[in-house]
């Protein structure tokens, strides 16, 4: 592969699925751009957001993660813990123990 002059546009030439193929028709005809340069601006957005991701060393999961779990804290919502992971709970909710004892563990349980 050649490295392309500086400032000049040079062709790329790629295969999309036709749901992407619809998608990019769709939004070059919302923005008037051609499908290519409606190609190009997604190509860079997508390359800016990797640039910032890697140096905030995150990843686009974990940050909607901690803003779903941010959100649930500042609106007073807590956790419980269930046999299927944590569960949040709205404020008021009753999370102190019941006294049940969980039969598989004999422990006492947060039911």
């Amino acid at each position: 592969m050649k490295a392309p002059a500086r400032g000049k546009r040079v062709s790329l030439g790629l295969k999309v699925t036709a749901d992407v193929k619809r998608k990019i028709v769709s939004a070059a005809r919302a923005s008037g751009r051609t499908q290519s340069q409606e190609a190009e601006a997604l190509i860079e957005r997508a390359l800016t957001y990797d640039s910032m991701l890697e140096a905030m060393r995150t990843t686009m999961a974990e940050i909607a993660q901690g803003n779903v779990e941010d959100a649930f804290r500042n609106l007073g919502y807590g956790t419980i813990h269930s046999p299927y992971g944590d569960v949040w709970v709205p404020p008021g909710y009753p999370t102190e123990r019941s006294g049940f004892i969980d039969q598989e563990d004999g422990n006492e349980g947060d039911r």
